[in-house]
């Protein structure tokens, strides 16, 4: 009686999965082949009913899968490889430590069910096409400096995707603070103030706040000196007390008395 296969699991996968065949008359190990494509492969368990092997590479799309029991071949049962997803870009690829949704560009994304983001942890991804997902990153804990770049893997029924470097990296921030401004009292238009804190990375922003809200003025002629330090121009103000604050892609520094810049 010819071997006899009725079912396989899984349907779809990739290569190094394990498959398992159930049906009748499937022979033993001493007896049993099994063919995947162009492919024959020695199965790891078999017997009268069921048969497991590991998914050999080399294929592509659709490969039939049959088993042959002492030279006798079985009918056939389609299995679909599919291929492990890549990724090419990330839009946006910096946030805070606790970002909002960022977009995923690649290939091999219908089947995807998690994304990782390095020892930072997984998320769950929304799916909108085959080369395109969206996702939100966990959050980011402590620090040890003001940046952590994490590779983006996304993971489906193809397999895992591979690092890329620096396009499939999303960069956390840590928030900027500040420490102290000197002088911390002067007219409107004092030039060379010096703001000191942490993180001064990628500063996109340094603005005057009133104490207690209303609209934030930039300041002028800011430069850098480096990642806990800036100079800044004071901007034409009114009187008052106001927080310099400072932005960059983690989010923009509290409002702390030590950040006060009072204008005479």
């Amino acid at each position: 009686m010819a071997p006899v296969i009725t079912s396989i699991s899984p349907t779809s996968g990739h290569s190094g999965q394990t498959m398992t065949i159930t049906g009748t008359g499937l022979g033993s190990l001493s007896t049993t082949k099994v063919n995947i494509g162009t492919k024959t492969v020695t199965p790891t368990t078999a017997s009268n009913i069921s048969v497991t092997f590991a998914i050999p590479s080399g294929c592509s799309g659709q490969a039939n899968v049959t088993a042959t029991v002492s030279g006798v071949n079985s009918n056939s049962s389609a299995f679909f490889y599919v291929a492990a997803p890549t990724v090419t870009s990330l839009n946006p690829s910096t946030g805070p430590a606790a970002p909002g949704a960022i977009d995923v560009f690649g290939t091999g994304f219908a089947t995807a069910t998690s994304v990782a983001f390095d020892a930072i942890g997984t998320a769950v991804p929304t799916v909108l096409s085959d080369s395109h997902l969206s996702v939100t990153p966990p959050a980011h804990g402590a620090f040890t400096g003001c940046t952590d770049a994490a590779d983006v893997i996304v993971s489906s029924s193809g397999g895992t995707s591979s690092p890329i470097g620096a396009a499939g990296q999303f960069i956390y921030y840590a928030l900027p603070t500040v420490t102290s401004v000197t002088p911390n009292t002067g007219p409107a238009g004092t030039t060379g103030v010096i703001v000191t804190g942490t993180c001064f990375v990628d500063v996109s922003s340094v603005t005057f706040t009133p104490v207690g809200g209303g609209a934030s003025t930039p300041a002028d002629n800011v430069s850098l000196i480096g990642v806990g330090s800036l100079t800044l121009d004071v901007p034409t103000l009114a009187a008052g007390t106001y927080d310099i604050q400072v932005t960059n892609p983690g989010g923009t520094s509290a409002a702390v008395a030590a950040d006060h810049f009072t204008v005479v």
